[in-house]
């Protein structure tokens, strides 16, 4: 990261310790003295302070492994400018801008008004398929300025700088967790100097972001971090792809093998390599790649058992969690060219044929449709559900069961395509995801996300009754223009995958 710090005399530092600038443009951290911007250039409103970093440059010795803290500066440092995002992939999800393998860097959003006790803190964790997504993606000034709440976002490294195990390299695997947990650490022990409070913090996340959430809430290393969750559209029981500890390895050493052919020194070669060779490997694999993704290695600070073990015996932070999904999830992945459609109910029962094998003739009566008109509508919600909507339904059946505060939302706002949320959850639009945002729709999403946060509970005056969740009647609340509770989401398709699963 290039450096942004720039000195100043011991005698302004003093003074500004002593008068307590919390509230101003200048913060000290345990890791130093930084100083932020107004947003807008409004003095009073949203102070931002961008590009800090919360690590060392994962590189060389640190490549592949957990990251160690930043080292403390002297000086102040200019936290004027988004840092770069981590190395990834070209395609549909990458974020823009300059990348770098020294990425590991975090914003925070904070209003200038403080109350006493400071104020609630939101943590989201970027989607991207665990190869691509940066924190320069998501501006947090209008969520901050939504419900006077300090927002932060970060980076995390991706691909297989961000998930590589490999036998030879020890402890290597889930350096992209480990990246989480300590940008999480940061929070935890500096969002005090700008006006959070420590003891509220909530963990929110999308897609890939989302499943690392629920990673977190069973992760030892995590423990005592946060004390509420957000789930949007991802989980870590299901759904998403993970891997298990051989199969992690095995894609390791078919990695080292390809890139490193012919050396004595594995190790030391996959440590030298161009970081761009490293994410590129394995690209026209499938969807997303090679499948780089969180792995379960026993005796870990981030996976060491499945997660579904874990919330079943009662290993998790039991804080209260929203936990939601969008009705055509899968349409934005035909919709960015990432997966294809089919034009006939021939090409989709061939397509189920190919995937379901001998359930495939129950899978079909389910989701096979009458006329060609209907066969990619029933593909988009056949993997909507089974990737998204089931999975978190399963996890709310689970949280609950253990007596842990559950709110379950279906997302139905247009098109309803999967991250279709996100410019209402931060308030900004989006000219891919939502060009124009529904007013009334903006101020509700904003209002459940940081009611949720200030108390653990979303329901706020002004905004319709969002009942808890319970697995009889599948209560959810459905965001749309005019929103609403509704019961049964997707019950009998969910039911009927359950069953196939054996649960």
């Amino acid at each position: 990261m290039k450096t942004r710090i720039i000195t100043t005399t011991l005698l302004m530092l003093t003074l500004l310790a002593v008068a307590g600038c919390h509230d101003d443009l200048y913060v000290r951290t345990h890791s130093g003295w930084i100083k932020g911007l107004w947003a807008d250039n409004v003095k009073g409103g949203v102070r931002t302070f961008l590009g800090i970093p919360y690590a060392q440059a994962p590189v060389g010795e640190l490549r592949f492994v957990a990251p160690q803290p930043v080292q403390r500066w002297n000086g102040l440092l200019k936290a004027e400018a988004l840092g770069p995002s981590c190395v990834q992939r070209a395609g549909a999800l990458a974020a823009a801008g300059e990348q770098s393998e020294d990425c590991l860097s975090l914003n925070v959003y904070a209003p200038a008004n403080i109350p006493k006790g400071g104020m609630p803190v939101m943590v989201f964790i970027h989607g991207g398929a665990f190869i691509a997504g940066g924190s320069s993606q998501y501006n947090g000034q209008r969520l901050a300025e939504a419900g006077n709440v300090i927002v932060v976002t970060l980076n995390y490294r991706l691909g297989a700088l961000g998930f590589f195990k490999h036998p030879e390299i020890a402890g290597s695997g889930n350096a992209a967790l480990a990246d989480q947990q300590l940008a999480l650490r940061w929070v935890k022990d500096n969002i005090k100097a700008f006006g959070g409070n420590p003891e509220n913090i909530t963990l929110l996340g999308e897609s890939a972001g989302s499943a690392s959430v629920c990673v977190h809430m069973v992760a030892p290393g995590s423990q005592q971090l946060v004390n509420r969750f957000i789930l949007q559209s991802g989980t870590c029981i299901g759904g998403l792809q993970f891997l298990g500890e051989s199969q992690a390895d095995a894609l390791g050493v078919q990695l080292g093998n390809d890139l490193c052919a012919d050396v004595a020194d594995t190790a030391g070669c996959l440590r030298e390599l161009d970081s761009t060779a490293l994410v590129n490997w394995g690209a026209s694999n499938g969807l997303f790649g090679a499948g780089w993704a969180p792995t379960v290695i026993a005796g870990s600070d981030t996976l060491p058992a499945p997660a579904l073990q874990l919330f079943a015996s009662g290993q998790y932070s039991a804080g209260e969690v929203i936990i939601g999904t969008n009705r055509n999830e899968w349409g934005l992945f035909q919709s960015i060219g990432l997966a294809p459609a089919v034009q006939t109910v021939a090409q989709l029962s061939a397509l189920i044929d190919a995937q379901f094998g001998p359930a495939a003739a129950l899978v079909k009566a389910h989701y096979l449709p009458p006329v060609d008109a209907l066969a990619n509508p029933e593909l988009v919600r056949l993997y909507s559900d089974t990737v998204f909507r089931c999975p978190s339904r399963a996890l709310a059946r689970v949280l609950s069961a253990q007596g842990t505060p559950v709110w379950l939302y279906s997302f139905d706002e247009g098109l309803a395509f999967h991250a279709m949320e996100l410019p209402y959850v931060f308030g900004n639009p989006s000219p891919v995801l939502a060009p124009v945002l529904v007013e009334p729709l903006r101020a509700t999403v904003q209002d459940y996300w940081t009611g949720f946060a200030a108390s653990g509970n979303p329901n706020r005056d002004g905004q319709p009754e969002w009942p808890a969740y319970d697995a009889v009647s599948d209560q959810h609340m459905v965001l749309k223009e005019v929103s609403a509770a509704g019961a049964n989401l997707a019950q009998s398709a969910c039911d009927f995958w359950s069953a196939l699963a054996g649960g």
